[in-house]
């Protein structure tokens, strides 16, 4: 019987190469089939009805895998006569493994939306997906307001279920070759979250790829949803005197370290930071402890991963020692500010700044930082400091947020009462998500017009290096950008035009 099914000239390897090769055909045969069915289970039937079906389904599953290895392993040479059982059995395998995950994956589905299955409401909540799997993880409905509810996911499966309305794109994780085509903007809303350095994406440093959204969340204060202080994290931190050491033991402890702190340990960056610091050097002592120009050891309790410990209690209190902290960012761009600047503002040391040409904006006071671009050259710049060490009262003009306990800005003030949501990562997420779903709405009542976003939201100029305060055509990393702008056109031309 054996023989007239299997051809006995057959090696045993090939016909299991054979049977691999069906089983992955019939996994995609019953993945499409399960694709479609999900546009009608959720109409037809309930979740007890789901759990019902699949009482013994993960048993079944378990056993038959478990007997197929069994088999394989036992039998061997003598295959041939298994072989058309094995494959059926791996077949229905194959199938309830699909149906058990797709199944459950409907349940899940309805703990979420089973609100719109209420006579509470007759109106349908728009759909948001997170189109970059990995970020936030989110999958509920986000409650905006009494009237303003969207349901939110991060699961693509979800799309097959309803029609999304509008997708969440994190730039970090973006894959610009696989995105939810044909783009219609003035259809389906596309919107932006990017709160990383430029240098992170650099398309996105161009107008071209800022162009394929409706809407963003940056750091720009220009965006729909920013939050050029998300580095600060707790307001209060500014004024407080926790870490703070008074200019009297600071000058103290100049028997023992330098006036000036580099800490860093990312040296290729394309504001050009270690070629200034190395010049500075020459002019003044820096005690530089990373493994960027690296002349000192870290304190032994700090040697160890010392780089996702640097807002720990100790390590801060380490930093305020220093009466200058070097602070360069490793991009330019409007209202882009780290935790270089204001962990500086934290522990009360004065920052040597460059980086966002608006910093200004977001000083405590009106000296709250030394800016590079203030002095054309590190030696004018070393000039200035010393100045400052040989003047106690010239120093602490720009620690008056520590030794008065004041901050006079009122951009930053007004900008932390509007927006208080952005001291806070998860707040920040759900803010964005529910200007999205409010966007939704308004569209629902009628209005229209795209709205496009603009280099604006993401205003990163060509790279200039801190050393000589323009674009350095050596730079590797101006040829990057360049390039970047010529795959951002790319882009851009190939998304808007597919079909």
């Amino acid at each position: 019987m054996s023989d007239m099914i299997i051809n006995d000239s057959v090696p045993v390897d090939k016909k299991w190469s054979e049977l691999i090769r069906y089983n992955i055909f019939i996994m995609k045969l019953v993945e499409f089939v399960v694709a479609l069915l999900l546009n009608i289970l959720p109409h037809v039937v309930t979740p007890v009805d789901i759990l019902q079906c699949l009482v013994a389904g993960p048993t079944l599953m378990l056993t038959t895998q478990i007997m197929v290895l069994y088999v394989v392993d036992q039998v061997q040479y003598e295959a041939e006569f298994y072989y058309v059982i094995i494959q059926l059995l791996i077949t229905i395998c194959a199938v309830i493994n699909l149906f058990v995950i797709v199944a459950f994956s409907v349940i899940l589905m309805y703990s979420d939306v089973k609100e719109s299955r209420e006579p509470k409401t007759n109106m349908k909540y728009p759909v948001i997906l997170w189109w970059t799997l990995e970020f936030p993880g989110t999958s509920n409905v986000r409650h905006c307001s009494d009237s303003i509810k969207c349901y939110v996911y991060s699961d693509r499966l979800m799309s097959n279920i309803y029609n999304t309305e509008a997708y969440l794109f994190y730039a970090s994780n973006i894959d610009f070759k696989n995105l939810p085509i044909p783009r219609r903007p003035d259809e389906i809303i596309w919107a932006l979250f990017h709160e990383e350095s430029p240098r992170n994406v650099e398309e996105f440093l161009h107008e071209k790829a800022l162009n394929l959204f409706n809407f963003s969340s940056t750091f720009s204060r220009h965006s729909n949803v920013p939050f050029p202080l998300q580095h600060l994290y707790a307001y209060e931190d500014i004024t407080s005197p926790r870490y703070f050491l008074s200019t009297q033991l600071k000058n103290e402890l100049l028997k023992e370290i330098a006036p000036v702190l580099y800490l860093q340990s990312d040296c290729e960056t394309s504001t050009e930071r270690d070629a200034y610091v190395q010049e500075l050097m020459k002019h003044i002592k820096v005690d530089s402890y990373g493994k960027c120009l690296k002349n000192k050891d870290l304190p032994q309790k700090f040697k160890e991963d010392y780089l996702n410990n640097l807002n720990e209690e100790t390590f801060l209190h380490f930093i305020a020692r220093y009466k200058f902290v070097i602070a360069i960012e490793n991009g330019v761009c409007n209202d882009y500010v780290t935790e270089k600047f204001w962990r500086a503002i934290k522990v009360g040391t004065v920052p040597l700044y460059f980086g966002s040409p608006s910093i200004r904006d977001w000083f405590p006071n009106k000296k709250s930082g030394i800016l590079l671009e203030d002095y054309p050259t590190p030696k004018i710049l070393y000039e200035h400091i010393m100045e400052l060490m040989k003047n106690d009262s010239l120093y602490e003009e720009y620690l008056e947020h520590k030794t008065k306990q004041i901050i006079t800005n009122e951009n930053l003030i007004n900008e932390y009462r509007q927006r208080p949501y952005q001291l806070d990562g998860i707040k920040t997420l759900e803010e964005f998500e529910c200007f999205v779903c409010e966007k939704l709405y308004d569209k629902m009542r009628g209005e229209t017009g795209v709205n496009v976003v603009n280099k604006s939201h993401y205003d990163c100029p060509k790279p200039i290096s801190a050393l000589t305060l323009g674009v350095n055509p050596h730079n590797s990393w101006v040829y990057s950008w360049e390039t970047a702008e010529s795959n951002a056109e790319t882009i851009y031309k190939d998304i808007m035009n597919r079909d």
